[in-house]
């Protein structure tokens, strides 16, 4: 009887690995092998750039296919093992010599022999075909390196009866029966291909292998197949042998060195660390699953921020002189697919804290891909996460091929302001927002300097000064002013603290009678006088991917001994992962313009400040111009009356006031412990 014509499916299960596969094929009738005629180089294994970079966007849909060949009779353990070391070993990694000739198995790539004129992308052609011919040779036996897990046991996730049952039904299939099956399911092949994949790859009958895997196809859903029972890249792990490894654990310690570094020696090596070089670019066929791939990046049209509400990174458009550059581009998204693998490794990928290096969620926007002070730059964003790739054209050991991941969530017309393309000795260039009129540059250290005008191309600012590495004597600030056409007269500051997106800072004003103030843009002749001896403060801040910094002056105080008025403020920083940070600081009286305010007390990890915990109080130490010594303490709005606990010999009743001013002999030398009675029955205390 002969063997029905697979109907093609029309749907696939959610999580499918269909995205970016080779052109989809029409049932024809099987064609011979390649004729004599084809020229030796499309027998020729791709380069190990291209190759990569397909395997890294398909290594789950490679992985899946390994793991359904490989028998049952390996426990799902090893089979995940097995899976992984059949993909990884793979990618070709031989001497440029040794590519010279066609590995025996491996069926050199062609053009469809399904009838169409649309070719077969050569680099996942030649990947797929060496997975299935490894995992048909290694079937029978016991697979050869793997890599190692210690005191775990790893296997994928159950989805239900279903996929139980197709799992004993390939348990019961011999392994040129269970390949067939896969090319069916997974690879959506007609049985002409598959057959002729098959026999390339040793099958002696794949007509009957055929047969039998269309006979279970008929009997369960290609969604079966797609569950998580065959991933081996979705597991869970359970611990083995804990009490025997816990009394072996001294004997092993050497061992279990040696097994890690086996680890990182059997697992997927891509180019690029090791040494002040670039890996060189992936070569982008036209078809091919990498050119695909660049072609999905998503690019934004110039105007879409004119149109829209969302005023974030969402809305910028593609913009550099490289946006045509199909290799720099692949080379960008194949290290953000494998960022996670890559991240330990020295100087290649950096994730901010608090920023997953997972691959993009979907496909990533192009915010820029063009040179910048002797270096290619590509700027991503796929809705939660801003991925910087730098390529400088001469490598040292400082600066080489980077990737850099950060948060972009919840960003708005001033936290997606400006991105840090490139910092350099000469200084930094921003990437500024398209709903940006003006772009200015001062000195938070400086407030009553007027601002530097700055002309952007492309929007990429010329080198500005970077803050400086040590001390604080200047701080320089962005200044930008947004478009009319998003609000009028709004401007706002930014500046560089060490991450990829620009900080935002702002400023709320002393309290008042009525509502409570808000922040507000640190622009007005206040907030830089406040800035400009907060400005010391921010040093503290940088690598902590801070998305936004506060000023709250929550309090001012009449000296003692008519000392003029001092003020009581707040700096609170944000982090793009949600955490954040807060400190109080005293600001006395002074007309030097390089004062710096002191600071009184720190939260390192908590919401102080924030509108979640708007109680605040602080204190300090202060001597008068005559030398007397005095401990001066202040609380928020809500504070009625503030008291000391501890070190002093006379301690104070509760002062009905939100300031406190007492005069002390002499600094006591046991901690004192300020109090501020809230207006809610509560007690707030001075920050750490």
């Amino acid at each position: 009887m002969g063997r029905a014509t697979r109907k093609p499916r029309s749907s696939r299960a959610a999580g499918s690995p269909k995205a970016h596969r080779p052109t989809p094929q029409a049932p024809a009738a099987r064609v011979p092998a390649t004729p004599a005629g084809t020229p030796p180089a499309a027998q020729l294994p791709p380069d190990p750039a291209s190759a990569e970079a397909v395997l890294v966007l398909h290594y789950t849909r490679l992985a899946r296919l390994a793991y359904t060949v490989l028998p049952s009779s390996l426990d799902r353990h090893r089979r995940v093992l097995a899976a992984h070391a059949l993909v990884q070993r793979a990618l070709p990694n031989r001497l440029p010599d040794l590519l010279r000739t066609r590995q025996p198995g491996v069926p050199a790539p062609r053009r469809s022999s399904e009838g169409t004129s649309a070719p077969i992308d050569p680099a996942y052609a030649h990947l797929r075909a060496t997975v299935l011919s490894a995992a048909l040779r290694e079937a029978p036996q016991r697979p050869g390196l793997l890599p190692q897990v210690w005191g775990l046991r790893l296997f994928p996730a159950s989805s239900g009866t279903e996929g139980l049952a197709l799992e004993r039904e390939l348990a019961g299939l011999s392994p040129a029966e269970r390949a067939a099956y896969a090319l069916l399911t997974l690879e959506e092949l007609s049985p002409a291909s598959a057959g002729e994949l098959l026999r390339v790859a040793g099958v002696e009958d794949p007509d009957g292998a055929l047969r039998r895997a269309e006979a279970l196809g008929a009997a369960h859903s290609a969604q079966a197949l797609l569950a998580p029972d065959f991933d081996p890249c979705t597991v869970h792990a359970r611990p083995t042998d804990l009490l025997r490894r816990r009394r072996r654990l001294r004997g092993t310690a050497a061992a279990a060195v040696l097994a890690v570094a086996a680890v990182v020696t059997a697992t997927l090596t891509l180019p690029g660390g090791g040494g002040p070089t670039a890996a060189p670019l992936p070569t982008v066929r036209p078809g091919s699953e990498v050119a695909r791939a660049v072609a999905a990046v998503v690019r934004v049209p110039d105007d879409t921020w004119r149109h829209t509400a969302r005023i974030d990174f969402t809305a910028w458009p593609a913009r550099g002189d490289q946006l045509h550059d199909q290799a720099l581009i692949a080379r960008a998204l194949t290290l953000w697919s494998s960022a996670g693998q890559l991240q330990a490794r020295r100087g290649l990928v950096h994730a901010e804290p608090g920023t997953t290096s997972a691959p993009p969620a979907q496909s990533p926007r192009l915010l820029w891909a063009g040179r910048v002070d002797g270096a290619s730059v590509v700027l991503l964003d796929d809705g939660s996460r801003l991925a910087r790739y730098t390529r400088p054209d001469r490598p040292t050991g400082s600066d080489v091929e980077q990737l850099d991941l950060s948060r972009s969530d919840e960003s708005d017309v001033t936290t997606a302001g400006a991105v840090l393309l490139r910092s350099t000795a000469a200084g930094d260039r921003f990437l500024i927002a398209p709903w940006v009129d003006t772009v200015q540059l001062r000195d938070l250290r400086a407030p009553n300097t007027a601002a530097r005008d700055l002309s952007p191309v492309d929007g990429l600012t010329p080198d500005v000064a970077a803050p400086p590495a040590q001390g604080c004597a200047s701080w320089p600030v962005l200044q930008l002013r947004s478009s009319s056409v998003i609000a009028e007269h709004h401007a706002f500051l930014l500046t560089d603290l060490g991450g990829i997106t620009a900080a935002h800072l702002t400023f709320t004003p002393p309290p008042q009678s009525g509502p409570a103030n808000y922040p507000r843009e640190a622009t007005g002749s206040a907030a830089l006088v406040d800035w400009g001896r907060l400005g010391c403060s921010l040093p503290a801040l940088r690598g902590q991917d801070v998305k936004s910094v506060n000023a709250w002056e929550f309090a001012d105080q009449q000296l003692p001994e008519n000392q003029g008025t001092a003020a009581w403020t707040c700096t609170r920083a944000d982090r793009w992962d949600g955490t954040g940070s807060a400190a109080t600081q005293f600001l006395p009286p002074t007309n030097d313009p390089a004062a710096t305010a002191t600071t009184t007390g720190t939260q390192p990890q908590g919401r102080a400040c924030s509108r979640y915990e708007q109680y605040v109080v602080a204190d300090t130490w202060w001597r008068s111009a005559a030398g007397r010594s005095y401990l001066l303490a202040a609380g928020s709005r809500h504070v009625v009356s503030m008291a000391t606990q501890g070190g002093l010999s006379t301690p104070a009743s509760a002062v009905p006031s939100r300031t406190m001013a007492l005069p002390v002999p002499a600094r006591p030398q046991a901690a004192v412990t300020v109090t501020g009675a809230l207006d809610t029955g509560q007690t707030a205390r001075s920050l750490g």
